[in-house]
């Protein structure tokens, strides 16, 4: 046995939040990493240190010695700064907390055990369709060892640690439990997130550190599916986290608020669904193909009390995408008056440079992309600031395009979307863009500048993967073609070559944007290569271009 905390009160609570966050934000990238297939998009780890985040600093301000003040607190700042599926299950941790020292003087093994055990009961009941295999069913097995451990006596420091333990051990094995994991060859990212939270404090307790324990994740070499096919995110629709439409998250605040009759119509319309709440407020998460069906219906139901977040499950804003921001992509926008404005959302400080160029002044750049999706209110902000009453919206992203849409509807300004899923597509578009054409027909033409055009990217796998029939191994290049996987190999520039022939019967002018990880050096020996592949090919003009975008060593366009 350890020994038991001296000081039990709603301090304690704080500092339990605190070892969270830092356990959390030690391994956020291993747990982003278990979203990858294989592409860098998972979000888990960074929903979770959100989350978290918010919690420890709400608790810098209100925690006190009074338990149940200070862990009332703790609940509405969970529920509150909870960021996508596997936040807002996480926010019920706190939640039953909450309930279970409601009338508490110290927060002990009974009453802690007590709030795990009510946690999983609401986490259960935030979703309508339970699924085992997820973040569910660890936080369930983990209340039912750390009951079992208070009935015999343990104090609460063992208690914490024996949940952490079965925590872990439940993640393990998760993907026997989900068909989908096993395949995938990877644990629930939310239940080993939880598994974290959960070791951080029990190191915290036991007096050996702030809670910033790395901790790797469980090994499943041996649970590959027989075809050993790495599922595609999309098929995830099972899974704690999945990726489908756009990730929709709405706070709202009432007197009378049904969160069973809530839960219900959400999940009529939508797809993934938590919400978590009581009679006063509620946070909901649900994925939509239209999200503003479910604004409409949050509205219905409460008071918006958040700004709504429309963005894809790679969509928060990161310390690390805030860190890597390229100048250029942050540099003065324009102020001079203009009769149309183009709001693009714009990876990489080359890219962005060429889309000002393009735009001849009217382009106004929003810092975004694949991991750094900009939410509906970043884009509406971009719009009102645009210098102009009229504007056009390139979202450049697939998962982007709902928000932009949003931004639209939201805006008095007249404004358009065209729907650009990447930014080849949008300098295409740009290519048509006329400052002295009206609104109506630039949209009409340049959104005809996609007809014909395709696109492809060369990216490192960042996991063994099979996709299209087409094997890839961790740190090899491979190259997608219209969505498609074309070529997986060691050589970025061969993948490069074979995405371009793969393609080059339907036009002949080739543009290749280079990312930043390539060097000039690079740049150009693959320049001469490509031109010499391409000889065969009559009148092919190709164009080179420092792009600069991250997670691509190389996009391209042919046409």
């Amino acid at each position: 046995m350890t020994t038991e905390i001296t000081t039990p009160n709603g301090y304690l609570l704080r500092d339990l939040t605190r070892a969270a966050l830092a356990a959390v934000s030690t391994n956020q990238n291993q747990l982003n990493a278990l979203n990858v297939f294989p592409v860098p998009d998972g979000d888990t780890g960074t929903n979770m240190m959100l989350t978290m985040r918010g919690i420890a600093s709400d608790m810098e301000t209100s925690a006190t010695e009074d338990v149940p003040t200070t862990s009332a607190a703790m609940a509405r700042a969970a529920l509150l700064g909870a960021r996508g599926n596997s936040g807002l299950i996480m926010a019920q941790l706190f939640r039953g907390l909450r309930d279970a020292l409601t009338d508490a003087d110290v927060v002990n093994a009974d009453n802690f055990a007590n709030g795990l055990t009510l946690a999983a009961e609401m986490a259960y009941g935030a979703v309508p369709n339970p699924v085992e295999g997820t973040m569910l069913t660890v936080i369930r097995e983990a209340a039912e060892a750390a009951a079992k451990a208070a009935e015999q006596g343990a104090n609460v420091n063992d208690v914490v640690e024996t949940a952490a333990n079965q925590a872990i051990d439940t993640t393990e094995r998760t993907p026997e439990m989900l068909e989908v994991l096993k395949e995938a060859g990877v644990v629930d990212a939310g239940g080993f997130g939880l598994s974290i939270m959960l070791l951080g404090m029990s190191q915290y307790l036991r007096g050996e550190g702030d809670g910033s324990v790395h901790v790797d994740a469980p090994g499943i070499e041996n649970l590959v599916g027989e075809s050993g096919v790495i599922v595609d995110t999309s098929s995830l629709d099972i899974a704690e986290e999945e990726a489908w439409g756009y990730c929709t998250n709405i706070g709202i605040e009432g007197t009378n608020i049904d969160i069973p009759h809530l839960r219900e119509e959400f999940d009529k319309i939508g797809r993934s669904t938590v919400i978590a709440g009581d009679e006063t407020i509620a946070k909901i998460h649900v994925h939509m193909e239209d999200p503003g069906e479910a604004v409409s219906l949050a509205v219905r139901n409460g008071a918006l009390t958040l700004n709504v977040t429309i963005q894809n499950m790679d969509a928060q804003t990161t310390e690390w995408a805030e860190n890597r921001r390229a100048d250029a992509a942050t540099a003065e926008q324009p102020v001079e008056p203009v009769d149309i404005a183009i709001v693009a959302v714009v990876a990489g400080d080359g890219m962005a440079n060429y889309f000002r160029q393009a735009g001849m002044g009217s382009t106004f750049i929003v810092e975004g992309g694949d991991t750094l999706n900009p939410s509906v209110a970043d884009l509406l902000e971009a719009v009102e600031a645009a210098s102009s009453d009229q504007v056009i919206l390139l979202p450049n992203n697939k998962n982007i395009i709902g928000a932009a849409q949003q931004a639209s509807e939201l805006t008095e300004k007249s404004s358009a979307v065209i729907e650009t899923r990447s930014m080849q597509e949008g300098i295409a578009a740009m290519s048509a863009f006329d400052p002295d054409t009206d609104l109506d027909e630039n949209v009409e033409e340049m959104a005809d500048m996609l007809e014909g055009l395709h696109v492809g990217s060369v990216f490192r796998a960042s996991r063994d993967a099979t996709m299209g029939g087409i094997h890839v191994n961790e740190g090899q290049f491979m190259v997608l073609v219209d969505g498609e996987t074309v070529a997986a190999g060691d050589d970025e520039l061969a993948m490069l070559i074979s995405g371009v022939n793969a393609v080059m019967h339907h036009g002949a002018l080739v543009a290749v944007y280079v990312g930043e990880e390539i060097s000039q050096d690079t740049a150009r020996v693959a320049e001469t290569r490509l031109t010499q592949e391409l000889t065969h090919y009559n009148r092919v003009d190709i164009q080179f271009i420092r792009g600069n975008q991250p997670h691509y060593a190389y996009l391209f366009a042919v046409e």
